[in-house]
């Protein structure tokens, strides 16, 4: 057989063997697909409260028990949006907060809450009265410098949020004391907090009596 012959019988067979690979390739029910990544859903996490036990007997000394509980917002973010003069984040369609309890007797409620500071996250603890108005506020953890954390937890500073409602100015240098000039922003964000917490509970608390 010439070589000629056999180099065109090795072409042949060549063809006949790609052919035969895309038949069986595109008749095939496997397909190899690209993998697909899913990036986890990023969720804000929630600000633990962290000594309840030692907080309860400063903030609530007669408190035999606390339930934890959640006020859902979502369908509340026109009324909250007017009322903080602002449009609520998503992190504000939901209120964390426990229920204190004297026996059967609701003393109020205790509300962690994360704001953010110049320096960072600045933890607070709110505790409330049935009232709706502001016992006590604490802070629990902070990143500020050391001249900046003297000044936002001075007891006296601290003092003047006590017995603020939803609806009373809440003004840095009026009703609620200033402070150094390089504390101000952290402070206006622990008023703002405290603020709209109040406002989210008071609106929730309207809704409800009005619910049909």
């Amino acid at each position: 057989m010439s070589r000629r012959v056999v180099f065109s019988l090795g072409i042949l067979v060549a063809v006949a063997a790609m052919a035969g690979w895309r038949i069986f390739s595109s008749g095939s029910s496997f397909e190899i697909l690209p993998e697909r990544k899913s990036k986890p859903i990023a969720v804000a996490p929630l600000c633990p409260w962290r000594d309840p036990d030692g907080d309860l007997k400063k903030l609530f000394p007669t408190a035999s028990r606390y339930e934890p509980e959640t006020l859902i917002l979502s369908g509340l973010r026109s009324e909250m949006a007017e009322r903080i003069g602002r449009t609520p984040t998503g992190d504000e369609n939901a209120l964390h907060l426990y229920r204190i309890y004297e026996g059967p007797t609701a003393l109020g409620c205790v509300v962690p809450q994360r704001v953010k500071g110049r320096f960072g996250a600045i933890e607070l603890v709110l505790a409330i009265g049935p009232d709706g108005r502001m016992r006590a506020l604490q802070v629990q953890r902070m990143r500020e410098p050391e001249p900046i954390a003297l000044a936002l937890q001075d007891p006296s500073w601290l003092r003047s949020f006590a017995g603020k409602g939803a609806n009373d100015a809440w003004e840095l240098g009026g009703n609620i004391p200033a402070v150094p000039s390089d504390a101000r922003d952290s402070a206006q964000a622990m008023i703002e907090g405290a603020r709209t917490c109040l406002v989210m509970l008071d609106t929730f608390a309207r809704a409800r009596l009005h619910r049909p």
